[in-house]
């Protein structure tokens, strides 16, 4: 049996008002800690962005990353993929654009604010030889039946692409267990790890109570691996809180 630690982590994006801790230079030390306790085989990102980048050496000493900025005309966030460079070889990779053209870059539906993507890979196991596939999304923030259309797309990708013993889909849906995105992508063969009993992903008060206090970070992996752990990393590192969403990581053996 193998051990596999998979990570969902909102990285939250600098902006104007970003201040004292708030700021990624302040933060990358406490998501350095975290990430040392944790020890994550793999994590997904979202709101990465290309000023994050000269911060993350720490990291980037045991983890590779793939996945393209999504080609918006401002916070050019990718959804990228960080991986144990030490364990894992990449088969294959891409990003696409859960939009009516996922392989045009920038593309979005519509009412879409920003164009949202997917970062897709397979990754061999050196440990033992064997692929898994891996998808990494962070969808829109506004409008359900955006994010409806887009999980329709994440569900063709995931249909089409997926090869291996097991697939894993990370990512901010900004919706909660059991809405319709979700069930969506579950159609795939999947089971959502995340559920009410871990409460809100959202750190401040607002958003958790406009979701319910329910989870909008999300771990999907094949309905298969019936035995996991999920943890909900609802503290602070190095005094600092790593971002505005508590990170989720779940941990099985196949």
């Amino acid at each position: 049996m193998t051990e596999y630690r998979i990570m969902t982590l909102n990285m939250l994006t600098d902006t104007l008002y970003s201040y004292g801790d708030s700021r990624f230079s302040r933060r990358i030390h406490a998501i350095n800690e975290m990430i040392r306790a944790n020890d994550p085989d793999l994590i997904g990102v979202q709101e990465m962005t290309e000023n994050m980048l000269p911060y993350m050496d720490t990291i980037f000493e045991d983890y590779a990353m793939i996945g393209e900025k999504r080609h918006s005309r401002f916070l050019n966030e990718y959804s990228s993929i960080l991986y144990k460079k030490d364990r894992f070889s990449v088969l294959k990779q891409n990003t696409f654009w859960l939009s009516q053209t996922p392989d045009q870059k920038g593309s979005k539906f519509f009412f879409s604010q920003f164009p949202r993507i997917t970062t897709f890979a397979v990754f061999k196991d050196d440990k033992n030889n064997q692929a898994f596939s891996f998808f990494n999304t962070h969808l829109d923030h506004i409008f359900t039946f955006v994010r409806n259309t887009q999980a329709q797309v994440l569900r063709n990708l995931i249909m089409k692409h997926s090869e291996g013993v097991f697939t894993a889909v990370t990512g901010d849906f900004n919706a909660v267990p059991d809405s319709e995105p979700l069930r969506i992508v579950c159609s795939t063969g999947l089971k959502d790890t995340s559920d009410i009993s871990i409460g809100s992903t959202l750190r401040g008060p607002i958003g958790s109570r406009a979701n319910g206090n329910k989870p909008i970070d999300h771990i999907l992996i094949s309905d298969h691996i019936n035995k996991y752990t999920l943890t909900k990393l609802d503290q602070k590192y190095s005094n600092i809180w790593p971002g505005d969403h508590y990170p989720l990581m779940i941990a099985f053996e196949l």
